[in-house]
Parts: structure tokens; C-alpha cells; sequence
């Protein structure tokens, strides 16, 4: 099959990571991988070096740009795309629209649930709604939400969970121990890492009380946060700041920025907790599952699906039972990172993602593609 994915571009994120795996392991079976990006922030681009997948990066000047899904729609034709494939809410959009009229299933995804959404998302859903072939979830929440998002019939509808290549977990983490000494360096300390955008949905503020509250019970607690707390100075990172200086955990807190490398400071740490009120399945999460560290969170969507065992979930959302999930955590680190590898290993393997997504792209590509394939007038990388 010749397969068309469309993002917004291949900045660090889960979304990303995971059409990562999906291209580089349906590259390697045998298909043909184009990704075509709406803007030109690349960050993630040297992931796919030597894997043959083709990049194609546009850069859209507009929230719709008529341009970019001109140039759209003809790589789509001039490539010979047999099924496309978006991602997220402009990879979605543009590919249906691009898209519309040609013999080439459009595929959705959805990554989250029980957000809200703008006006001008609302309004991009209903215009185009229909028009897309079918719809690819990673979460059963997250299925349920998008149906009635998209008004999809049932049999249009798919859930697939996350895939991580286990072997690559474990080279990216491989300089855990070398990061962990360099953290707090000279001292024993216990290492909590949260992961994730300094934005309101993530619950900073959950998190910084919940570290007030593991400091006060042993001293020996540090937090790692790898989000970036000075983007944009905005209101809410200024929040966080004082936050952090009211609680007094000025010394024991570090921000790392999103970077690429992120399963690293994962992998360095004793927990990774999570705060979200809302999300998708996590790609950190499972990267925490992968590389051998115990993952403590607050409940949302498929959480309790995922983590292995129930009490990894608070039951609700107060710093002092998350505190309790944590330490626990830690404590029962052995039998913790057993039943998460043990779960990944039955759920969440690159090869059964690739797998599920391979069986949904061949019933819905056409059998035999007749297009003819020609060149694009577009930057492309491979």
C-alpha cells in the first residue's frame, strides 16, 4: 500500500512519536510512507533517518490555507496515495478536505477525549462532516467521544492502543544513570518526574502540592518536570512560578523543557506521575512502562485500562492520595514494573500497533491502486 500521512508537523509530542513507529515499522513491511507536514517544525525528523520513509514539509500561512491543500491534494494524486491517514485536528481537517472528491479513503484519528473545542474547531467539524472514510482512536474514552464528535456509524469506528519498540525504549534510556548523577549530584534523593506541557490540562498546580506533600513526608524527594515553564511567559507559567516559591520547593524542583530525549529523564527517575485532567493514552506513560520505571496518576480516560494495577490510579484528585500511589510506587517498584512490562508486552508492542493499523488501512484501501504516479513539485525529504 502506498500510505499518506497528514500532521501538523513532527514536533515533540505523543501524536508524533507514535506515527513515528507506525511509518518507520509499515516501511519496513513492505509499504510505501509519505508524510506530509502543514508547517516546517521538524524536530523529530532525524527519527526517521535511514527508514525510507519520504517527509514532505509545507508550511500553511493561514488556519486554512487554500494553497497548502492545493499542494495537498496534488501530491496526494501524484504520489499514488491508496489510503491517507490524518493526525490531530489539522491533520484531520486538511486531509478531508484536501482529499474530498478523489478515490482516497480518509482515515481520522482521535488522541484524547471530553476536551472542549473552539468555535472554529466546531465549526471545521460540522462543515466537513462525512466526509471522512473512517476513524482511528487510542483510547475506548477516546473512541466513544470522537463518534459522536465525527457521527460516525459504529463499524467506521476503531480503537488501537499506542505501540512502543521495546529495543528502542531501552537504547534511549540508556543514559539514565549518567542524567540521574548529574541531577542533584552528592545527595540520596528520590526522584518524581512529571512530563508534559505547563499548561492548565496537565494540572501543574495538582502536582506541585502533591510534591509539598511527598517533601513533607520524607526529605529525600525531588521533582523532575520536563515542560517548558518560560515559553511565552504567560499567566499560567507565571502561576507556577509562585507557586513553586510559596511551597518553598524552589530547591528540589528542576525543569528540563520538552526535548526529544524525554524517556531519558523517565528512565532516571524512581516514578513518573501524571496530573492531566483530561488526555489520550499517554506516550509517556507507556514509555515509563517500557523502560522500567512505576507510573502513579489521577484518572482520566483509559487510565485504569492501562496501568496494570488499581491503586497506580488515585481515587481521587487530592495531592495526598496521589502522594499515597506514588510512594507506593516506589515502594513495590519490583512487582510494579513487572506487571507494566508485562502489559506492554500484551497491549502495546510497536508490532501489534503496526499489526491493527495495517488490518484497517487494507480494508479500506482500495485493492489494486490504477492512479498514476508522478512527481511532486513539493521539499521532500527522506
Amino acid at each position: 500500500m502506498r500510505i499518506l500521512q497528514v500532521i501538523s508537523g513532527l514536533t515533540v509530542g505523543g501524536a508524533e512519536r507514535q506515527l513515528i513507529v507506525l511509518s518507520r515499522e509499515l516501511k519496513r513491511r513492505g509499504h510505501s510512507l509519505l508524510i506530509y507536514t502543514l508547517n516546517g517544525r521538524l524536530t523529530l525528523l532525524p527519527k526517521l533517518a535511514g527508514s525510507g520513509v519520504e517527509v514532505i514539509a509545507d508550511q500553511k500561512r493561514l488556519r486554512l490555507d487554500p494553497l497548502v491543500l492545493a499542494r495537498l491534494r496534488r501530491t496526494a494524486r501524484a504520489w499514488g496515495a491508496d489510503i491517507a491517514h490524518g493526525w490531530l485536528f489539522d491533520g484531520n481537517l486538511y486531509s478531508r478536505i484536501a482529499l474530498r472528491g478523489l478515490d482516497i479513503p480518509v482515515i481520522n484519528s482521535e488522541r484524547s477525549d471530553n476536551y472542549r473545542l473552539s468555535l472554529a474547531q466546531r465549526l471545521g467539524y460540522a462543515l466537513t462532516r462525512g466526509w471522512e472514510t473512517a476513524l482511528v482512536a487510542n483510547t475506548h474514552a477516546g473512541l466513544e467521544f470522537a463518534r459522536h464528535l465525527h457521527c460516525l456509524p459504529a463499524n467506521r469506528g476503531h480503537m488501537v492502543w499506542n505501540g512502543i519498540d521495546l529495543d528502542s525504549a531501552a537504547r534511549e534510556a540508556a543514559g539514565a544513570l549518567a542524567l540521574r548523577a548529574s541531577l542533584w549530584p552528592g545527595q540520596d534523593v528520590r526522584i518524581a518526574c512529571l512530563v508534559g506541557s505547563v499548561t492548565p490540562p496537565k494540572d501543574y498546580l495538582l502536582a506541585l502540592d502533591t510534591a509539598a506533600v511527598l517533601r513533607r513526608r520524607d526529605s529525600r524527594w525531588r521533582f523532575l518536570f520536563v515542560g517548558d515553564l518560560t515559553r511565552e511567559a504567560g499567566s499560567y507559567q507565571r502561576t507556577i512560578q509562585a507557586r513553586i516559591h510559596d511551597l518553598q520547593l524552589d530547591s528540589i524542583c528542576r525543569f528540563a523543557n520538552e526535548r526529544s530525549d524525554a524517556i531519558t529523564h523517565i528512565a532516571a527517575s524512581d516514578v513518573l506521575f501524571s496530573t492531566s485532567l483530561f488526555e489520550g493514552f499517554p506516550n509517556v506513560v507507556l514509555e515509563a512502562m517500557a523502560c522500567g520505571t512505576p507510573v502513579a496518576s489521577t484518572e482520566y480516560s483509559d487510565i485504569r485500562r492501562i496501568l496494570p494495577l488499581p491503586w497506580q490510579v488515585a481515587s481521587q484528585r487530592t495531592p495526598e492520595l496521589l502522594a499515597d500511589s506514588i510512594q507506593r510506587a516506589v515502594g513495590e517498584r519490583d512487582s510494579v514494573v513487572e506487571a507494566q512490562r508485562a502489559w506492554v508486552k500484551q497491549h502495546a508492542t510497536a508490532e501489534k500497533l503496526v499489526t491493527a493499523m495495517e488490518a484497517i488501512y487494507a480494508t479500506y484501501a482500495p485493492r489494486h491502486s490504477t492512479r498514476t504516479v508522478g512527481s511532486t513539485p513539493a521539499s521532500r525529504m527522506t
